[in-house]
C-alpha cells in the first residue's frame, strides 16, 4: 500500500483551524501512526469532526515538524539531498 502522507511544512495561515480537543485527538493518532492510510484518515476525520483534506494537511505538517525534531529534512528528502 502506498504512503498517503508526505511530510510538508505548510504556512500557519494555510493550516486547518482545529480546536484544542481536536488537536489532542489528532496528536494521539499521530503518536500511534505517523502515516495513516486513506481509510484511517477518513476515520480520524469523522472522530474529530473535520474533513479528510484538513486531517491529511494536519498530518503532513505534523510529520514535517516531527522530521525536523529528528534532525531530518522537513519535506521528506534525505539528509544527503
Amino acid at each position: 500500500m502506498a504512503a498517503t502522507i508526505q511530510a510538508h511544512l505548510t504556512p500557519a495561515n494555510l493550516l486547518p483551524s482545529v480546536k484544542d480537543e481536536q488537536r489532542e485527538i489528532l496528536e494521539k493518532n499521530f503518536q500511534a501512526n505517523r502515516n495513516p492510510s486513506e481509510f484511517e484518515v477518513e476515520i480520524i476525520a469523522t472522530e474529530v469532526g473535520l474533513n479528510s483534506f484538513d486531517v491529511k494537511c494536519w498530518f503532513q505538517h505534523r510529520l514535517a515538524c516531527w522530521r525536523q525534531q529528528q534532525g531530518l529534512p522537513a519535506n521528506g528528502g534525505s539528509v544527503t539531498d
